[in-house]
């Protein structure tokens, strides 16, 4: 199975992975043979990749981190938190900040601490914290995204990479459901934000991009206060913009760029938490990889040089190179080019990762440089030192990736 950019799939391919729509019924079935019209039905719902599945490519096995069952159930829950709390806003009149700020805790914060939805998000915490528990690695791919779903699922794949980077720092239960709680809910208070400036497909003004400055606040706003989900789990979406430099927002924290497991809780004001800092590595990860409506997904070996560059600036310096030693710059399934010697412009497809050495990984080229099919050859890069890849992909710069 591999991932393949919608605009390359044609009729007769086989869907590798089930693709759920906009509310997550069922659109099209893992094993259903593609038609024109399922083809342009996915174009029209947004979708610029597809999970494919043929006998070139069967032993190609891209594993997620976790089931089926658990994502689903995982995305549903955040589904029906946001739902629950956009309900709460009808007949909300704020315009300001400090309007929003204040009908949250006067009349949207009950509403949502007490709502059924936020129950059973809550009660299902422990199933996905005990998947990621059988987790080492980060597959390097995240699931598929249309332009509507994308929060619910970035929520989720934002919360798995999180985790695995929890469990490599050996944290315990209580300190990861609060870490799985906040990343569920980090972007929770972009609800408060025009939907129409959240997805404008031009540059923002910069009072637009004021506006979204401020969600951090209004999902801290929404989520502090409360004994079931605890103050570390407010700071995830509160700090997940905030920046090493103290060049973040919406306060301009400053890091300390080192693994503290000693001060894992929240002690004083004005403080970076280093579950927060484990967040916004998670956050700019997937967001960058991801497709959105105003650019294609980046990358995967381009955003992994992004955390790479950025380190020490934009991350924890010692936060990255932790999650960079788990996560595959080329991960399984995506698609490469040959970038030097003498298949130089050959595809062809990431087949395994070699553990010892996972940014060398094993590839299959399939394809020649005039993109016709060849009988695929298997090149282990950790014996080759001389061939270079490079992950295919239609947006290459990182610089202007966006939130």
């Amino acid at each position: 199975m591999v991932k393949k950019r919608i605009d390359k799939v044609t009729p007769g391919m086989v869907v590798g992975r089930t693709i759920y729509g906009d509310n997550y019924e069922i659109l099209l079935k893992k094993g259903v043979k593609l038609t024109q019209s399922y083809i342009d039905l996915l174009k029209k719902r947004g979708f610029l990749n597809v999970f494919i599945e043929d006998k070139h490519t069967e032993d190609i096995v891209i594993e997620d981190p976790i089931s089926d069952k658990i994502r689903m159930m995982a995305t549903k829950d955040i589904l029906k938190v946001y739902e629950t709390t956009k309900n709460s806003l009808i007949n909300i009149e704020a315009e300001t900040g400090e309007g929003i700020i204040k009908c949250i805790n006067s009349k949207i914060k009950k509403n949502f601490l007490e709502s059924p939805a936020f129950y059973q998000l809550m009660k299902h915490i422990h199933c996905f914290l005990e998947e990621i528990m059988n987790q080492d690695l980060l597959s390097g791919l995240n699931s598929i995204k249309s332009a509507d779903n994308y929060t619910y699922e970035h929520s989720v794949d934002s919360a798995v990479i999180s985790l695995i980077i929890a469990k490599k720092l050996c944290l315990d239960k209580t300190k990861m459901k609060h870490l799985a709680v906040g990343e569920f809910l980090h972007d929770i208070g972009k609800i408060f934000v025009s939907k129409k400036i959240l997805n404008k497909p031009d540059k923002l003004t910069t009072e637009e991009y004021d506006l979204i400055k401020q969600h951090p606040v209004y999902g801290y706003e929404l989520l502090m206060d409360n004994d079931n989900i605890g103050i570390i789990s407010a700071h995830v979406p509160y700090q997940h913009h905030e920046r090493q430099d103290g060049k973040g927002y919406p306060r301009g924290l400053k890091g300390v760029n080192k693994i503290n497991n000693s001060k894992l809780t929240y002690e004083e004001h004005g403080k970076l938490i280093m579950v927060a800092e484990i967040a916004t590595i998670a956050d700019v990860y997937d967001a960058c990889i991801s497709d959105r409506p105003f650019r294609p997904g980046i990358p995967p070996d381009l955003v992994y040089e992004l955390i790479e560059k950025e380190a020490g600036t934009q991350f924890n310096k010692e936060l990255a190179a932790l999650f960079l030693s788990i996560t595959p710059k080329y991960p399984i399934g995506s698609e490469i080019t040959i970038k030097n010697g003498l298949y130089k412009g050959f595809t062809g497809y990431v087949m395994s990762l070699n553990e010892d050495n996972i940014s060398r990984p094993k590839v299959k080229i399939m394809y020649d440089r005039k993109e016709n099919t060849i009988k695929p050859m298997e090149i282990d890069l950790r014996y080759d030192n001389h061939t270079e890849i490079e992950c295919v992909g239609l947006y290459k710069n990182y610089n202007n990736w966006a939130d």
